[in-house]
């Protein structure tokens, strides 16, 4: 399997807590893919709260900030409705740079952008080659607007999380806010997984969790 990002080290260590308060919507501005993974990786290096809420995809990371934090289903709703708080998106994506920083021994401010790689059978997600000093990997996007892309974390690291995503759905499925979290799935996680898939059929675990994933939501 082809390495989805030094992003994929290990995003579920990744510590923050839930909270969440109104956050303005950003429009996302139109750029090139490789362009915004650029943006979006100077954000994570200088924790700049304006590039990483306007070039992250925003349901797909709210629900893989709840499930790596065990978080319960109505501070998801609270993250899914009223975004993160501009602290809690620095603290999130300083405890991943942190984390980032000590697995792989080298800055964030080190990983470089290459070519575009476009997804068969999935016109609404591309992606973009980040290479490091000691690895190539990849960064999903998803289509926000005619030219507007933004960064697809439950694409890029959905694969490494998909057994925890499906457990996570399993439990809220079961409580109050069932329909709202199950509605995030539906249009923030799965048509990420699926664009992995594209990228990685031969993954049998992806393949088969997400199916597992698609029944509990049909159910």
């Amino acid at each position: 399997m082809r390495s989805v990002l030094v992003l994929i080290l290990v995003l579920a260590a990744t510590a923050c807590s839930a909270g969440g308060g109104d956050v303005a919507t950003t429009t996302v501005p139109e750029a090139e893919p490789a362009v915004v993974v650029a943006r979006w990786l100077s954000g994570v290096a200088t924790s700049d709260v304006t590039a990483l809420e306007t070039y992250v995809e925003p349901t797909g990371i709210a629900v893989l900030a709840s499930v790596e934090n065990s978080l319960r289903s109505e501070e998801t709703v609270t993250l899914l409705e009223s975004g993160f708080s501009d602290q809690l998106v620095v603290d999130y994506w300083v405890s991943f740079r942190t984390d980032f920083e000590a697995i792989r021994g080298f800055s964030v401010q080190a990983v470089t952008v290459g070519e575009l790689v476009p997804i068969p059978d999935q016109p609404d997600f591309t992606a973009v080659e980040v290479i490091s000093p000691e690895s190539t990997g990849l960064v999903i996007l998803r289509r926000a607007g005619a030219d507007r892309w933004q960064v697809d974390a439950a694409a890029t690291v959905g694969p490494a999380l998909v057994g925890p995503l499906g457990e996570y759905l399993v439990s809220a499925l079961q409580g109050d806010n069932a329909e709202t979290i199950a509605e995030a799935y539906r249009t923030g996680i799965v048509p990420g997984l699926d664009a992995a898939i594209s990228l990685d059929p031969d993954n049998t675990d992806l393949v088969f969790e997400t199916e597992y994933i698609r029944q509990l939501l049909a159910d």
